[in-house]
């Protein structure tokens, strides 16, 4: 009896040991932060060491910025970007770290909470590069990280480049779509290095967009993410000539909350 109970007591050990040995090792990678604001802050306005507010312009997503905190402010340890009428007008907000932060390989992750949505409602968080190095958009690339459209329970995460964009090329497959928790906060990442993206909803992959080192890439620009990009977080507004398509009044405001937003690389 006495030496059954050694023995069982050796296997408890062993195992014991093995069990500490693996939980102790330590990651093949370290990941280091290099951006993080959770907006736990007294200020209305959003951080400008990070932030500055997007200008409006003549494409679909910015044509209705108003250039205003209004739309774009920190409530309760939280971003909120809106788009409403206001005086008769659509006014949308949006915030972007150009000029302020960017950065070539890493991995985003970003919390953020559809509060309302809207018939012609387009949040989105996305990046585009801080420099045209191959030429205007989308030569030099683009990353959507998270878009969605209207009232829909899905959400778009694509790349645009040269190669998929204007020569349409779809292999490989250059999006997806995904479903969220409605109604909850949902943190939609991209990992990001010298040789694919790949995008994650929650912790889970969902799509890998891999570098194929084509011989003629000078031509097709297939691979345009080898340069920094900055952050873009917005809620704009489509109209019968976007994407989205029209706007139902009725339906606005909308309201998207961002808890936080990381970024890390390996040391």
């Amino acid at each position: 009896m006495e030496q059954r109970v050694f023995h069982v007591l050796i296997v408890i050990v062993v195992v014991l040991a093995g069990c500490t040995s693996g939980r102790d090792k330590k990651p093949i990678k370290d990941e280091i932060v290099i951006f993080e604001d959770d907006f736990i802050q007294s200020a209305k306005i959003p951080d400008p060491t990070y932030w500055t507010l997007c200008k409006k312009g003549g494409s679909t997503w910015s044509r209705n910025l108003s250039e205003s905190y209004d739309q774009s402010f920190v409530e309760d340890g939280k971003l909120v970007l809106v788009a409403e009428i206001i005086n008769g007008e659509y006014q949308t907000g949006g915030i972007h770290s150009k000029g302020k932060f960017d950065f070539k390989y890493g991995k985003v992750e970003i919390s953020a909470k559809l509060v309302r949505t809207a018939k012609g409602g387009f949040p989105a968080l996305w990046m585009m590069p801080d420099k045209s190095v191959y030429g205007g958009n989308p030569k030099s690339g683009e990353i959507d990280i998270m878009e969605q459209l209207n009232n829909d329970t899905l959400v778009y995460q694509t790349i645009h480049n040269h190669y998929r964009t204007t020569l349409g090329n779809s292999d490989p497959q250059p999006y997806v779509k995904v479903g969220y928790n409605v109604n909850e906060f949902n943190v939609y990442g991209m990992i990001w290095d010298e040789e694919k993206i790949v995008f994650t909803v929650n912790g889970q992959e969902t799509l890998t967009y891999p570098n194929l080192h084509l011989a003629d890439e000078e031509e097709k620009i297939q691979w345009p993410f080898n340069h920094e990009f900055y952050m873009i977080l917005n809620y704009s507004l489509g109209g019968d000539d976007s994407w989205v398509g029209n706007i139902v009044d009725e339906e606005l405001p909308t309201r998207m909350e961002i808890d936080w937003v990381k970024v890390t690389q390996y040391k």
